[in-house]
């Protein structure tokens, strides 16, 4: 049964629920093959565990929220043009250490048409599972990724650092014990059922390798039409 809540976990196999307060919000991130090729060519030895990148193609898209964002203090965003605009840099510049959020499609897009290479980011949505916060109705369910808190250039997935672009903890040494969960993803690299996605976290929390801190079971979205900052 979907819980709306903040899953605390500090302790190894031991995991806490918390009201939420979290709100939805707006992110954009860097479309995924543009990562798993940069990943590719930073990291010569991949070993072939789940989605970790060695294949010259991606077996499966992970679409998820870690995917790189535009970075605010080395130039992927032009020059404002009105004051409207240059409020808008100045407070995800101000912000963006502590997970800047885009509240509106509005913001977001307007964010997105300062991009000097708009075609390598998309537009997503996300919020906590189950909660009230209202969503794009217009806007396509991509699935439900295990993270931090999203803010507008994304946040740290235990489903992709753990399965498809291992950084920080990576995944276990045998790179058999999720093989089942990868099975689970959709074409999305995101589960479709929210019940296989807490699943997956108590699997993970068990690992003594595995990251602490405060997950959100978040609810992925997209919007599919053309010039949307969606895709194509």
């Amino acid at each position: 049964m979907i819980r709306p809540v903040i899953f605390v976990s500090f302790e190894q196999g031991k995991i806490e629920e918390r009201p939420n307060d979290f709100r939805g919000c707006f992110s954009i991130l860097k479309h995924y093959p543009l990562l798993y090729a940069a990943y590719r060519e930073k990291h010569k030895i991949i070993r072939s565990f789940y989605g970790h990148p060695h294949t010259e193609r991606p077996e499966k898209v992970y679409n998820g929220t870690q995917r790189e964002g535009p970075d605010v203090f080395h130039g992927d965003f032009r020059e404002a043009n009105s004051f409207r605009e240059k409020r808008l840099l100045k407070r995800i510049m101000h912000e963006s250490r502590r997970h800047a959020a885009l509240r509106t499609e509005a913001e977001a897009r307007a964010a997105f048409d300062m991009l000097k290479h708009p075609e390598q980011y998309e537009i997503i949505h996300t919020k906590v599972a189950g909660s009230n916060d209202a969503f794009p109705q217009d806007w396509a369910f991509l699935g439900y990724d295990v993270s931090y808190e999203v803010g507008f250039d994304g946040a740290y997935s235990i489903l992709c650092d753990c399965l498809f672009l291992p950084q920080w903890h990576g995944c276990d040494a045998e790179g058999t014990l999720f093989s089942e969960d990868f099975r689970k993803l959709n074409e999305n690299g995101l589960f479709s059922n929210w019940d296989d996605a807490y699943a997956y976290l108590v699997k993970y929390r068990n690992e003594a390798w595995s990251e602490i801190g405060w997950f959100f079971i978040c609810e992925v979205r997209r919007k599919e039409a053309a010039g949307s900052g969606g895709k194509e």
